[in-house]
């Protein structure tokens, strides 16, 4: 009987063992499931697409500079192609654009943090937190338009003058 015990307390201490090598990786899993799945995480996941958006635009734009620049055609599907060639040439910088995107991550998420605490400051009722969110995406809309316009797509001028008669000027 006595061996049945040890054997078993043995397999139990085991377990535990085992458990707790993995316990960091479990925890951090579930942290980062319950953030994602919540409402910040699914905002995060959006303006990270809106950031990745706008940085395709962006690229696009500077791919119809170069191509301006020789005097190439320069319609959104050339734009698109000539995005690698924009990178050789040096009018694309991969450490000038992976910066602007961390930074603007950052940002967001710092802001983002201060909004929640003045909501939890002024009563928890989550306005200045989607006011900031709707700030942050209409800038981000108004860049990818921008992008797009500098990029040869000129019939979004009015959709551009539209959205900021309607954001009160915002740039």
């Amino acid at each position: 009987m006595r061996e049945i015990f040890e054997n078993v307390l043995a397999a139990a201490k085991s377990a535990a063992v085992s458990i707790m090598d993995v316990a960091p990786v479990k925890a951090t899993a579930a942290g980062v499931f319950a953030f994602v799945t919540g409402s910040h995480g699914t905002a995060l996941a959006a303006f990270v697409g809106l950031i990745l958006i706008d940085l395709l635009t962006k690229y696009l734009s500077l791919s119809a500079q170069r191509l301006n620049d020789r005097s190439l055609p320069s319609g959104l599907w050339q734009c698109l192609l000539g995005i690698y060639p924009a990178f050789k040439d040096g009018y694309i910088k991969s450490e000038l654009m992976k910066t602007k995107f961390a930074g603007k991550i950052i940002l967001y998420m710092v802001l983002v943090a201060a909004a929640v605490q003045v909501d939890v400051m002024s009563g928890g009722e989550g306005v200045f937190l989607k006011a900031s969110w709707y700030y942050l995406a209409a800038t981000e809309a108004i860049s990818i338009v921008e992008n797009l316009r500098d990029a040869g797509v000129q019939s979004l001028d009015p959709l551009l003058t539209f959205i900021r008669a309607k954001l009160g000027g915002l740039k």
